[in-house]
């Protein structure tokens, strides 16, 4: 994979893990003040939004860096359901029945294979 690319990939790695936080703190702050619940288009639609954009521009790069450079421990499957979880995680965020337990299991899931990804690529 050119150097660029990696560039791009762990570029678009780091946003997608601030997104992901981003959602968890979204997450909580629904919780805390449930009675005032969030405006679809103002507030899920475009952070949704702003996810989806970011992680399909992703998914074919860490794609191609998984089938090119062969990295250990990285796989395709697990890069389709990262990109599915952020898909996920950025809607389940805003709504005030997600289950805590299972939400902050699939952040931290998504937070492992971002955080591992960034740091094969720093080596």
């Amino acid at each position: 994979m050119h150097a660029e690319s990696k560039e791009s990939l762990y570029e678009r790695t780091d946003k997608l893990r601030k997104l992901n936080n981003e959602a968890l703190n979204v997450y909580c702050g629904i919780k805390e003040n449930s009675d005032n619940p969030p405006d679809f288009y103002e507030d899920v639609k475009p952070f949704a939004d702003k996810v989806k954009a970011c992680a399909d521009k992703w998914k074919p790069l860490a794609e191609q860096w998984v089938v090119e450079d062969r990295p250990p421990y990285f796989y395709l499957k697990q890069i389709e359901d990262t990109h599915e979880n952020l898909l996920i995680s950025s809607v389940l965020a805003f709504q005030t029945d997600t289950k805590e337990k299972r939400f902050r299991e699939m952040i931290q899931s998504i937070d492992y294979i971002l955080s591992g990804i960034k740091n094969v690529l720093n080596e």
